[in-house]
């Protein structure tokens, strides 16, 4: 079995726009002692909750709706804010100011999600 990267007391800021997707790494996250903050369905309800909760790491959707994450991934830069995204979309089309952001494949897998949460907050690629 996988060794799962200890989540205790971290929050974790959840933006999905898929309901059961967001419920299981909701789930996933608390069943590994983290802090859901969401899941956020929007990009604006992301944007708020950064504001809002300040969270310690986040797992982001890029297709939000209608919407591209990339406002709210540019505003967890600036605040040091870790985060991996989780979708389908393609490494090419990412924005190359996020080509050392991790990408996972939805559907996603926890245990690679947290470690390169852990790895990204701790300054590691």
């Amino acid at each position: 079995m996988d060794h799962v990267p200890d989540l205790a007391g971290y929050r974790i800021l959840v933006v999905e726009d898929e309901y059961l997707l967001a419920i299981g790494i909701a789930d996933e996250i608390e069943d590994h002692g983290g802090i859901v903050v969401g899941p956020m369905t929007t990009l604006d309800d992301g944007i708020r909750a950064l504001e809002e909760h300040k969270p310690d790491a986040a797992i982001v959707n890029i297709n939000l709706g209608p919407d591209k994450v990339y406002p709210l991934a540019d505003q967890m830069r600036a605040k040091d804010v870790p985060f991996v995204f989780a979708s389908s979309e393609d490494r090419a089309a990412i924005p190359d100011r996020f080509n050392d952001v991790p990408l996972h494949s939805k559907p996603i897998s926890m245990v690679n999600a947290a470690a390169a949460l852990m790895r990204t907050s701790r300054g590691e690629n």
